[in-house]
């Protein structure tokens, strides 16, 4: 970096100076013209810049900045040439002067779509000339408001002489106003009031007809003299009528209502015709459609002449619905009285003051009274004492009508004094006018429950006791794994001590008696050479082999495009032998070591046991849903049927160690850790065919936390 500076500011450059060979005369010439050029561009910049600030109204401003920078870059350009005299920062000078060529090319590119507007601007002449034309219109306006002020006041005058006119001739108007508005004001007044007579009269008949027609009833008119009715449309409708198509007498009326009901209202109408008084009954009628109505009447007598009823007037209103909820209600009472006394549990009905007032026969058989035991008798008199406080509670609050309804358990004593536990569910009674009227409880006899709950209680807490035993064989385990892996850590390494020794002795003694030794015992040195390789990969086997599936491994997103890349890198199979992997594998979420040890191991098994020097090696695999089967196969020499389960046994290889280094571990590691994923491996080979070696994977789409 401090290179590139330098480079930047001075560089393998010689100063301009000795283009001039240093005469003082010619360089003092440069100095000179160059140092005052820039002088001058400075003066002429800042004179611009204080021109610019001194007159706000200038036209073009931007284009004076620019001109200005334009300008103080070339000073600058001059200045530099007079440094780079002594100072060769040809790179610095250069930057500047292209930073003179971008400001002076913008510059004369702003200038150029700007000279129209320039040359547009009217001279000094022109202007002096519109200074005259605005003063002579100035003069013109003045003369034209004089003459204007003239006319206003004539106007002014004549408008006094009109003001006058027209004071006069209103006086004598609103004279004749006042005494044709008392006359209209007479009027007025004797019209309101018969407006509010009819008013009274007609707020009356609507406050009569709306009360009516909110009630849905109907009047009717029976003049007894002779024998004539008048029914309004809502009577007509209420006997099944449409309005209008109905003959009003009693006859008609009669033929409408039950027979059953008929004669009590017979004899309730003569009753209070004879009596010269009112009555009121409910009596069914038919409608057209076979349906049967309830209506509700009331009548009274309302003009009498000589002793003798002359007039009744009634109404009546169709009452259906309200009866029918009545009878309704009554049916739902007396299937609630059936299903109280029937119920499978004990129920009871208590009163405010929490004494009951109704319980049925299976309340009493589950606590061993009987119904006379327990009536006007309070609930906590036979509470078991321990749960009085819990029962007080939730009766105060559902008196209170904090809660509508509550369930707990408590215990109830029996006759004999023993204690029985129950389930009591209690609701409140209630209704829009009164409130709340009562309280209905629910008792379920759970003592064969408590006792299954108390003896869950016993076996939770024998499975505590029991889980904290597997704890502490956990912990015991863990340590005894960690110390295991200690051991096999201390072992390896106490055990490849000695082994390095005996390949360096080897080596020594190969380099010492280089040459002297027959060739028998330079094969021997080699066998002692391999002897201890194969030592040195048993121990490493080993130590692999007994860590997995003690390891805790984290799981991790493995995209596996990614990893066999890398596994295939890392074993560095020569050019001749060709791994090709099947495109678009999956992304899975697994433990990512073990998955690349199986792959490494088994990848490296094909290349190892190839007959030959070049081969191929592919890898497939399939989705199967929960799992993930890879297949690895290779084109080498393949494996007899009845060596295909020995492969997997631990130190089992097929070709003798001296012929083909080999542990005889490493399908044993692929086989526990494949299994410790719950997966299982397998192979299909014949001699000469080449092998496939199978396993299967967990095929997690999602964390094990979202899962």
């Amino acid at each position: 970096m401090v290179e590139d500076w330098q480079t930047l500011l001075s560089g393998p450059y010689i100063p301009h100076g000795h283009c001039y060979l240093w005469q003082p005369g010619l360089v003092w010439l440069h100095l000179l013209s160059d140092g005052l050029i820039a002088l001058a561009y400075f003066m002429i910049a800042g004179s611009l810049v204080y021109f610019v600030q001194r007159r706000p109204d200038v036209p073009f401003k931007p284009l004076f900045w620019l001109f200005s920078a334009f300008i103080m870059a070339c000073g600058a350009t001059h200045l530099l040439s007079v440094w780079t005299l002594w100072f060769p920062t040809y790179w610095v000078s250069g930057g500047i002067k292209a930073i003179t060529a971008v400001v002076s090319l913008f510059t004369a590119l702003e200038l150029v779509p700007r000279l129209p507007l320039a040359l547009a601007l009217p001279n000094a002449t022109q202007l002096l000339d519109l200074n005259q034309a605005l003063q002579e219109e100035i003069v013109d306006r003045k003369q034209a408001e004089a003459d204007l002020r003239a006319a206003e006041t004539e106007v002014r005058q004549l408008n006094r002489t009109l003001e006058d006119r027209v004071q006069r001739r209103t006086t004598q108007l609103e004279m004749a106003n006042q005494q044709i508005e008392a006359l209209l004001a007479q009027e007025r007044r004797d019209r309101k009031a018969l407006q509010a007579a009819k008013d009274n009269l007609q707020d009356s008949a609507e406050r009569l007809n709306l009360a009516l027609s909110a009630a849905q009833m109907g009047t009717w008119d029976w003049h007894l003299d002779t024998n004539s009715q008048i029914w309004s449309p809502q009577t007509e409708r209420i006997l099944g009528f449409a309005p209008g198509t109905a003959t009003h007498t009693a006859e008609t009326w009669a033929a409408r209502v039950h027979p059953d009901d008929l004669p009590a209202m017979a004899v309730l109408i003569e009753r209070a015709i004879a009596n010269q008084a009112e009555f009121t009954g409910q009596y069914r009628v038919c409608w057209p459609d076979d349906s049967w109505h309830w209506v509700s009447a009331y009548g009274r007598v309302v003009e009498i002449k000589d002793g003798c009823s002359q007039r009744m007037v009634g109404v009546m209103q169709d009452i259906t619905a309200a009866k029918r909820a009545e009878l309704s209600l009554r049916a739902s009472e007396t299937r609630f009285r059936g299903v109280f006394e029937q119920a499978a549990v004990g129920m009871a009905r208590l009163n405010l003051q929490g004494q009951w007032i109704q319980v049925n026969q299976k309340l009493c058989d589950t606590l061993g009274y009987q119904p006379e035991d327990l009536i006007h008798q309070p609930f906590q008199s036979i509470t078991y004492e321990a749960d009085q406080a819990q029962d007080e509670h939730y009766f105060q609050q559902m008196v209170s009508g904090e809660q509508t309804s509550c369930q707990f358990e408590k215990r109830y004593l029996r006759s004999d004094g023993s204690p029985v536990w129950a389930l009591v569910t209690v609701s409140v009674e209630s209704n829009a006018a009164d409130g709340i009227t009562g309280l209905i409880a629910i008792v379920e006899d759970i003592e064969d429950r408590k006792a299954v709950q108390e003896e869950l209680v016993h076996r939770a807490d024998e499975l505590a006791h029991t889980n904290l035993m597997l704890a502490h064989t956990t912990a015991l385990l863990e340590r005894r794994n960690a110390e295991l892996d200690q051991f096999a850590y201390v072992a390896s390494h106490d055990l490849k001590a000695p082994l390095r020794a005996i390949a360096n002795l080897a080596d020594w003694i190969g380099e010492d008696l280089e040459g002297q030794i027959p060739a028998e015992n330079c094969h021997q040195l080699e066998l002692l050479r391999n002897r201890v390789q194969r030592m040195e990969g048993l121990i490493n086997g080993l130590l692999e082999y007994s860590r997995v599936g003690r390891r805790q491994r984290s799981i991790v997103a493995v995209d596996l495009n990614l990893l066999l890349a890398n596994v295939v890198d890392s074993l560095g199979p020569t050019a001749e032998f060709e791994v090709t992997i099947a495109p678009d594998l999956p992304t899975l979420y697994s433990h990512k070591t073990p998955l690349g040890q199986v792959f490494a191991n088994l990848i490296n098994n094909a290349i190892k046991h190839h007959h030959c020097d070049r081969g191929t090696v592919s890898v497939t695999w399939q989705d199967r849903g929960a799992w993930l089967e890879f297949a690895i196969a290779d084109d080498g020499p393949g494996i007899a049927p009845q060596y295909h389960d020995k492969i997997f046994t631990i130190f089992q290889t097929l070709r003798a160690r001296d012929d083909f280094e080999s542990t005889g571990i490493g399908l044993a590691v692929v086989k526990k850790i494949v299994e410790a994923e719950g997966g299982r491996v397998w192979l299909t080979s014949n001699l000469d065919q080449g092998t496939i070696f199978y396993f299967t994977w967990p095929f997690h789409k999602t964390p094990p936390a979202a899962e």
